[in-house]
Formats: C-alpha cells, structure tokens, sequence
C-alpha cells in the first residue's frame, strides 16, 4: 500500500512512466496514475520482474491496484421521490405523516432508497463485470498476494473485488493481466490504494445548543441507524451496550481488539449516561471496522468506499467517516466519488476536515466530496476554530461547512473509553464530526424524509460565524441546533 503524500521528481516520474510504457505498454501507461507508475518502477528497481512488481508476498510488501471506470453514477437527489416505484412511496409517506410514528415514516423512505439502490448497484456491475471477469481469467496462476496477506482461501474473488458505488476494482493480480484490460474504453485510470488515518471536553452540549433543542424536540435518535466507520468500537461499554453492531471488517485485524478512537467516536454520537451521554442515546450504531490498533495494517481507501457502499446496502442514515485518505486534491477522488453517489442514493455522510491546519489546502479526502458535510474543529467551548483544524478549499469547496467542539489537548473531550467509563480521548476533527452525526440524527428522526443535501443545509443554516476565522476555515461558523 502507497501513501504518496509528496510531489516525485520531475526525473524520476519521467523515468518510472518511460519504465512502465515499456514493460507494460502504451495503453497502461496512458491510464496509469503518477503513484502506480513509481510503485511499478521502485520495485522493478529492486530485480523484481514486471511479473513480480505487484507480489507474491515474499517480494516485500504486496501492491494492489485499484482500476477506475470513470466518474460514478449521479443520481439527482429529486429523483429520489420522482421515479417508479419511489412515486408511490412517496405519496405513502405524506399519507402517513399526520398521524403515523416517526420510525414508520423512517422504513417508508428507506424502501424508496432501496429501490435507487438496486437500479444503481446493477448498473455498476454491468459496466465492471466484463473486466472483472477478464482479470480473472488472466491471473489464474498469479493468485498470490492478497489472499496471502488476509490469511484467506486462495480464490480469485478474493484477489479482484468490486465497489460499485464509484465504480472501481481493487485487485492483487500481476500487471500483466493490467496490460490487457488498460486497453478497454471503459476504463479511465490505474492508480494505487492510500492508507486511511484517523483524523485524529466533558461533551459541551452547551456549546452546540442541544439542551434547547432537546427541550423543544424531546428527540432521542430513536429509529435512526448511524454508521462508525473507524476503528473497532467496544460493544461492551456501559453506554453503548445493546446498541452496536460490528457490522463488516475490511481489515487484516481480527474483531476484538476494540479502539479508542472508534469508541470515542461512537460515544460523542449515541452513548447513554446521565452525565457524559452522546448528542443522540438512543441511535443504532452499525460498525465498520477500516481502522485497526496497528496503523500498518488500517484498510485503505477502497476500502472505505466499500465500507461506505454497505453502509448504503444497509439502509444506514447517516455514515461518520472521522478519517482520511491523503490530502484533498483539485480533483475529486474515487472515495470522495463514492460519497457523493452514496448521498444522492440518500444516506448523508459527515466526514471530518482533518487535523493539518492551519495551512490552506490541508483538508483530507473525502472532505472534497461535493455532498459530504465536512466539520472542522473548535475548542470544547465553541469559540475558536483550532490551529490543528484543516482549511480549505479542496477542490470546488472553499472550506468544511461547520465546526463543533473537537478540544484542544490541554482541554480534551471526555469520551467513551475502551475498558469502560469515560476519560479524556484527545482532540481533533474526528470528534467534532460525531456532534453534527448525533444532531443530523436528531434532526432525522423529527424528519424522516429529509434528503442529504437537505440535511447539510440544516446543518449550514444552524452556523454562527466565529471571530477571526474566514470561510476556509469554519464555513458556516458554529453548528448551533438550539
């Protein structure tokens, strides 16, 4: 797995795309990313042939490759209440709202969603399967490095795997099965997976206004399914328990070993507890493990737009992603493409800045997804973004669209901790995330039918500008519900 996070030497670029051109061909080399061309030539470098660039595991640390076939499926967020059979449900839905309970109104819409859900996912795999299948077929006897790493059976749908949602294949077969499949018109680019890090107070609900707001609403998150995709949340904690399924694991480590961050996360969300409860107690939190105890062995990014993608299978909300996959770039990333596709299929996803500030262009994808809601950091009392807060613009966004506490490490949010109770977890983006997760789901429940883009705007409408800290830095300002 490759973390390019520096710009390669002009000459050495030259010499790693003039290595793969001849090695692998023209039409490879066309497609391929600047990160898979300096993979491909650091390790042939090493006397490892073109057929052993990319494996088998004695050839030091297997390469996978990821395969994009374009831009993912837009789906108008409209069209979730426009087509057959959504027309129906929708009609259904504003039959019911009068008189019906709030968790049926939450199982009409999630029907609607499901119907879009479907239509897109066959779509996707319409398009890849005619060069899945041709992967496949060229690498029988290269079966090798993934399968051995993950410790599972040596099959080939365990060394090529789909993610619909942005339409990409991630596969451990040699590049020499890449060399055929290049050629295809389908296919627009060859690149390399990236390393997910975590983006890494009492709960000042006095700072983000859920007192007035619960006053008002009586909202507890009941019926609301939250995904935490991070790190292994303890299911065991006190104020947690019953409420947490470990849904998948897209790691090598086994379910387990629960993570504080994943904890902490989980508990600024939903934790139930008289004096250090999350924003909303009574949410179902669905766990999906890409973060493990062992930064060396996190999932990459294909493996968080996987993780999004069954989130969307099922039926989730609203998805926490308090991680990154790199620096945001100018143009939109295959994780922050899935994002954007999971939104428009109708779960929200709120993702976390990161903790590279203060300098510009420091926010981590997939802050640049055009419908994530992207949440910088303040301090525990809500009165200035922190230095550590990750600024804008990525791409067409000038910065996150709020900020809520993240703390500081002087004065560090009190969160879930793994052997129980409650302590200091730290500062950063990824726990000012989680308070806008609760409130959306607060939100959610009083509204089942709001859509994505509807709900960041609540969240954007909700802002108070903070002094000394423009637009790339906070947004809209303080996500204050009350």
């Amino acid at each position: 797995m490759t973390d390019p996070t520096s710009t390669p030497d002009e000459t050495e670029l030259a010499a790693a795309r003039a290595e793969v051109r001849r090695s692998l061909g023209d039409a490879l080399e066309s497609k391929a990313s600047d990160s898979f061309c300096l993979q491909h030539q650091r390790r042939t470098a090493r006397g490892f042939s073109a057929l052993e660039a990319f494996g088998p595991a004695t050839a030091g640390p297997p390469a996978a490759t990821v395969i994009e076939f374009g831009d993912a499926p837009v789906v108008a967020p409209d069209a979730l209440a426009g087509a057959m059979p959504s027309a129906d449900l929708t009609r259904i839905v504003d039959a019911l709202r009068p008189s019906a309970p709030r968790d049926t109104l939450l199982r009409a819409t999630s029907l609607l969603r499901q119907a879009h859900i479907v239509s897109s996912r066959n779509a996707g795999y319409q398009l890849i399967s005619p060069v899945y299948d041709e992967i496949e077929r060229l690498s029988v006897s290269p079966l090798r490095a993934g399968p051995q790493v993950l410790g599972a059976p040596q099959v080939p749908t365990l060394v090529t795997q789909v993610c619909w949602l942005n339409r990409t294949v991630r596969t451990w077969a040699g590049p020499e099965s890449l060399t055929e499949v290049a050629a295809d018109d389908a296919v627009s680019r060859i690149d390399v997976p990236r390393r997910l890090m975590p983006d890494a107070a009492t709960h000042n609900h006095q700072a983000i206004g859920l007192p007035g707001f619960l006053r008002r609403t009586s909202a507890t998150g009941r019926g609301v399914t939250v995904a935490v995709i991070d790190s292994e949340v303890a299911l065991n904690h006190p104020g947690l328990t019953g409420r947490v399924v470990h849904r998948r694991n897209y790691t090598p480590e086994a379910w387990g070993n629960p993570a504080a961050h994943g904890t902490a996360v989980a508990g600024i969300i939903g934790a139930r507890d008289p004096e250090n409860g999350g924003v909303a107690p009574e949410v179902m939190i669905y766990n999906y493990k890409v973060v493990t105890t062992n930064r060396f062995l996190n999932g990459d990014d294909f493996a968080g737009a996987v993780a999004i993608q069954q989130a969307l299978e099922d039926n989730v909300d609203i998805a926490n992603c308090s991680w990154g996959a790199g620096p945001a770039g100018d143009t939109l990333s295959a994780v922050a493409r899935a994002v954007d596709a999971a939104s428009a299929l109708g779960m929200t996803v709120v993702k976390s800045a990161g903790n590279t500030g203060p300098g510009a262009r420091t926010m981590t994808t997939p802050a640049d997804a055009l419908t994530a809601v992207v949440v910088g950091a303040t301090d525990i009392d809500g009165t200035a973004v922190q230095p550590y807060s990750s600024r804008g613009p990525a791409g067409t966004r000038p910065g996150p669209d709020v900020v809520a506490p993240g703390g500081t490490e002087v004065e560090q949010l009190t969160c879930c901790l793994v052997a129980g109770g409650f302590g200091g977890a730290g500062a950063g983006t990824s726990y000012a995330a989680p308070h806008i997760t609760g409130l959306l789901a607060l939100v959610l429940e009083q509204s089942p039918n709001l859509l994505p883009d509807q709900l960041r705007d609540w969240a954007r409408t909700h802002g108070r500008t903070l002094p000394g800290s423009g637009p790339d830095a906070q947004g809209d300002g303080l996500c204050v519900a009350g």
